[in-house]
């Protein structure tokens, strides 16, 4: 079944219609990559925004058809899907926030503030080669297996910023772009000219530009996860309270830089897995720390009613095994979506709900001897 491109691109704007739900504040999402001995690889993400967004897991099969949207209403590159992908909707819309394609490639958007990004001027002759930033994700799971691959083809296209006429402005994101060996990269549109470029450190945020974070971790070089036992001043010799000496001045709010760098150190001295069971736990407990409730990041909405950013769900993804891993906040329990499960040939795009009930919980009581 072809994707309408008119329907999407009305979804798309409805999707932003409702400007009461929108955040001043851009959404505070934070991903790490995991790799174990064996090669294995995992990502972990959380979502955070300031209301509901309404996501289901989508999955979509091979051959259908996609057609983006480009400036001025018109018709934009079309192209048949090679793979299969899932991954988390927002507003229960067709196309994902992020995901990972049969082949272990995953690409994950991130929220850019207004001012930190912009997309390219695109003239009517790009367009027959034009992907509108909403579109990139899938054109990106569909089209490539690999991180060299999607270099290879991104001169090839024109990433369109499109604007959204209830939010008179364009929605802003940079990506994050892995493969199954865990080579990572980052798509940004700075100053109307996009560019990818590799991510050494396997950490992303939102805002700023992903060289100015890699910048900001020279601050934070002399961290360790090594206690330090004692020190002296004069003749007072001061001795550490307890463990974690070796991470102290680690910044520990929710702004994206501090949490780059927090997700970077973390990530990075964390001991490494022996096999991807292992990545894909340590992913749930390094992202597991950077989980925001309700309440303790506080803003204002379009319609001046408080807002509070919290994580809506949390992904964990099996790059090896091609299996993702979704808990959501009111249930903490994670459920496992595979691809050798699913059917992956078709014409329809499949949905499965984000259960939002609490619970349920094993009960244990039993086990008592």
């Amino acid at each position: 079944m072809s994707v309408s491109r008119i329907a999407l691109f009305t979804l798309f704007l409805s999707m932003f219609s409702w400007v009461p739900f929108l955040t001043v504040d851009a959404p505070a999402c934070t991903g790490m990559r995991v790799v174990a001995k064996d090669g294995s690889v995992a990502w972990a993400r959380s979502l955070e925004f300031g209301s509901d967004i309404g996501s289901a897991l989508m999955v979509a099969p091979r051959g259908m058809q996609w057609v983006s949207d480009a400036p001025d209403k018109a018709k934009g590159l079309s192209w048949t899907a090679k793979h299969a992908f899932f991954g988390p909707t927002a507003w229960g819309l067709p196309l994902p926030i992020e995901g990972m394609n049969e082949k272990g490639l995953y690409v994950g958007g991130f929220w850019m503030t207004e001012g930190e990004s912009k997309f390219p001027d695109v003239k009517p002759a790009d367009y027959p080669h034009t992907v509108a930033q909403m579109y990139f994700i899938p054109w990106v799971l569909t089209n490539f297996t690999t991180v060299d691959e999607v270099k290879a083809a991104l001169p090839g296209i024109t990433i369109a910023g499109l604007p959204v006429a209830a939010l008179h402005t364009v929605p802003l994101s940079h990506w994050y772009i892995m493969d199954a060996t865990g080579k990572a990269a980052v798509v940004e549109s700075i100053d109307g000219k996009v560019a990818i470029s590799d991510n050494p450190v396997g950490v992303f945020t939102n805002a700023p530009s992903f060289a100015w974070h890699l910048t900001n971790l020279r601050q934070y070089m002399n961290l360790s996860p090594d206690n330090v036992k004692s020190a002296k001043l004069g003749e007072y010799a001061v001795r550490p309270l307890g463990e974690g000496t070796g991470m102290l001045g680690l910044p520990g709010d929710f702004t994206p830089p501090s949490r780059f760098v927090r997700a970077a150190i973390l990530s990075n001295t964390a001991l490494q897995p022996d096999d991807a069971d292992g990545a894909v736990n340590l992913g749930m407990n390094l992202i597991a720390g950077f989980a925001i409730a309700k309440g303790v990041t506080r803003g204002v909405g379009a319609d001046g009613k408080p807002e509070y950013d919290y994580t809506q769900w949390t992904t964990v993804y099996d790059l090896a095994r091609k299996a993702m891993y979704v808990r959501t906040y009111e249930n903490q329990n994670y459920r496992l979506l595979r691809f050798d499960k699913l059917s992956l040939d078709g014409d329809n795009v499949l949905t499965i709900p984000m259960d939002k009930r609490f619970g349920p919980y094993e009960d244990i009581s039993g086990q008592a001897r």
